[in-house]
């Protein structure tokens, strides 16, 4: 677990726009203190109850998830289980990501997307972080028309592997900020895949690339391609356009 502070003011920002739907409403001073005792730079983005009483589900701003017990003194970090007679284990650490993914992509950065829409009948959508000179990233867009016409949309969303200050950021924002955005991300890649120059940059004008980088830190987004369907799971890496339509129940 890091028990160090975010490494970007961005992150943190959109840290805290996130987590902002997650309030910290009751009075938690027992586990702020806690917290405190471990780091004092560690602050708790959410905290939320378990079905074990008095432990609480915590997100920190480092990024780490962990549980606590209501009196501060005792907290482990990993994943919780539910084990309940009669019924199916449940893995709540799991359920919990699911439902904080969710709510990732109902956020503004996640809504300013490339789309590239399914062809006749929208059948399902598929959210993927991408970068244009990840090799995996561009096997997957060549394969663009035929997820499409298997009525599947796709939509994109910027993951610089090398970060914000990289020649891949650069050529990203200049994809969103072009005249025709979905073909200038298609040419991008293809001319990282050629080992070609990049296009010409067009002027610049507000994107969504940064947010979309911090976005993917805060789900836990490590490389690309990663693959987040509508029930939150995250896919990291390539998948098949036709396996990808399989696991979606198209095939």
């Amino acid at each position: 677990m890091r028990l160090l502070t975010i490494k970007t003011a961005t992150r943190l920002i959109f840290s805290l726009s996130f987590f902002a739907s997650i309030a910290l409403a009751a009075d938690y001073t027992k586990l702020e203190a806690g917290l405190a005792r471990i780091n004092p730079d560690i602050k708790a983005l959410s905290i939320e109850p378990t079905p074990m009483e008095g432990m609480y589900d915590i997100v920190l701003n480092t990024g780490d998830q962990i549980y606590m017990h209501e009196d501060g003194t005792f907290f482990f970090a990993g994943s919780m289980f539910q084990n309940p007679i009669g019924a199916r284990l449940v893995n709540l650490t799991q359920a919990s990501s699911l439902k904080k993914t969710l709510i990732a992509m109902q956020s503004d950065a996640a809504q300013k997307a490339w789309v590239f829409p399914a062809k006749g009948e929208k059948k399902a959508s598929i959210t993927i972080f991408t970068d244009v000179d990840c090799f995996y990233c561009q096997k997957l867009h060549a394969e663009m028309d035929q997820l499409n016409g298997y009525g599947i949309e796709v939509r994109y969303l910027a993951f610089p592997r090398a970060g914000l200050q990289s020649s891949s950021y650069q050529v990203l924002v200049d994809s969103w900020c072009a005249q025709n955005p979905n073909e200038f991300l298609t040419q991008a890649k293809l001319r990282s895949h050629n080992k070609q120059s990049p296009q010409d940059s067009p002027e610049l004008c507000d994107n969504p690339v940064a947010a979309h980088y911090a976005l993917g830190e805060v789900i836990g987004v490590t490389g690309t391609p990663a693959i987040v369907l509508d029930s939150g799971q995250l896919m990291p890496g390539y998948v098949p356009a036709e396996e990808m339509a399989k696991r979606l129940g198209i095939l």
